[in-house]
């Protein structure tokens, strides 16, 4: 017994993706639905206009980067 049921048995709805989930990617060169990381973000955001994930910082990252730039300071 598979885990997936057969194609025709799923619920599928054919609807295409939003056009807000389609950017074309200037370093791509395409339209991509995730963000690949290539371009170098400025001001948080990537040369497509989306929020670039590879600029974001968590709460552990950020809190090693305080860390070091007040141990460094010295």
């Amino acid at each position: 017994m598979s885990l997936l049921r057969p194609k025709h048995e799923r619920n599928r709805s054919g609807r295409p993706l939003p056009p807000y989930r389609t950017l074309s990617c200037p370093s791509y060169g395409h339209r991509i639905t995730w963000c690949r990381m290539l371009c170098t973000p400025t001001a948080g955001k990537g040369d497509c206009g989306r929020p670039a994930p590879h600029a974001m910082l968590g709460r552990t990252q950020a809190a090693i980067a305080a860390f070091k730039a007040t141990h460094n300071a010295d």
